[in-house]
């Protein structure tokens, strides 16, 4: 999130928000989230991303709150749109990854851990360590799911 607002105000802003303090709620945001209260900080994600719906950084944390909250379809619409606006982020990525494994889209959930692991190929972000890991677990399931399925019974 870069500290220089792009918000515009509109008719109900008294005044417009500054870049420092756009920061400073993104901040408290992210704290209500870190500390459980989803809703309190999805409230000041929504205020921020109708300041600035440009801003990637909003979008994700509207997404994190709604897939916290176990509102995937909205989670995912939030993931699309800050990957539309930074596809070189990878926490949309496995973050949308999570939504479709919660959906049993086992296959999209691995594309999109694959994904994120290649935006760090070198593993300097702890969150493409998560990736790896959720993309192994993803692929295992479905190897173990087409070894189960119809016709893999063993003969007793």
């Amino acid at each position: 999130m870069t500290t220089e607002s792009k918000a515009t105000v509109s008719k109900n802003d008294a005044k417009p928000i500054s870049g420092p303090e756009m920061l400073e709620r993104a901040t408290e945001g992210f704290n209500l989230f870190q500390d459980g209260r989803f809703r309190e900080s999805l409230a000041i994600f929504e205020a921020l991303a109708a300041k600035d719906p440009s801003e990637p950084y909003f979008q994700t944390a509207l997404g994190a709150c709604h897939l916290a909250l176990e509102d995937l379809d909205v989670a995912e619409s939030y993931f699309n749109r800050a990957i539309e606006l930074d596809p070189t982020d990878l926490t949309p990525f496995v973050n949308r990854g999570e939504v479709h494994l919660r959906l049993g889209k086992v296959m999209e959930a691995a594309r999109d851990f694959n994904h994120a692991v290649s935006l760090d190929p070198q593993g300097q972000d702890p969150l493409s360590a998560r990736a790896r890991m959720l993309a192994a677990a993803a692929l295992e399931s479905v190897e173990d799911a087409q070894h189960s399925g119809p016709g893999s019974e063993n003969p007793a």
